[in-house]
């Protein structure tokens, strides 16, 4: 099993990749939703609305994991296993990068204004205890 390097893993979770965030249940059951992110200074931040189950389940219990995988050949993954916090602080400034890595340069600003309008945007910001990484090795 092909690892990927520290700077390897840095330049795959710079790109605009769909995750999938794992959160825990009350019941300890999982919960999986697709998130955008970004990987800023060795965390993960996630935009979400206030009221959603991701939000509900990290306020009961911060233990998450994040996992970021290639569509096509080569696959890769990364997996990021930590505690999240969900916070304000910083809000407005992340969901204009994020907004313009997924959304670009023209439409990404005025989407991440589209979402903080109404009030109801958080910040997920997940602190890193574990990163599992993969990668295929390409000649075969």
């Amino acid at each position: 099993m092909a690892k990927l390097t520290v700077a390897e893993i840095d330049a795959f979770l710079a790109q605009p990749r769909t995750a999938q965030l794992v959160t825990l249940r009350a019941s300890g059951t999982p919960h999986v939703a697709p998130v955008w992110f970004l990987w800023d200074a060795g965390r993960a931040l996630v935009m979400a609305d206030a009221g959603a189950v991701k939000v509900r389940n990290i306020r009961s219990n911060p233990a998450v994991a994040l996992c970021v995988t290639t569509p096509d050949h080569p696959y890769s993954y990364v997996t990021i296993e930590g505690r999240a916090d969900v916070t304000n602080d910083g809000l407005a400034a992340m969901a204009h990068q994020i907004c313009t890595l997924y959304e670009g340069p023209e439409r990404g600003p005025e989407f991440a204004r589209e979402l903080l309008d109404d009030g109801r945007m958080v910040l997920i910001a997940i602190t890193v205890d574990r990163i599992v990484s993969w990668k295929e090795d390409p000649a075969g």
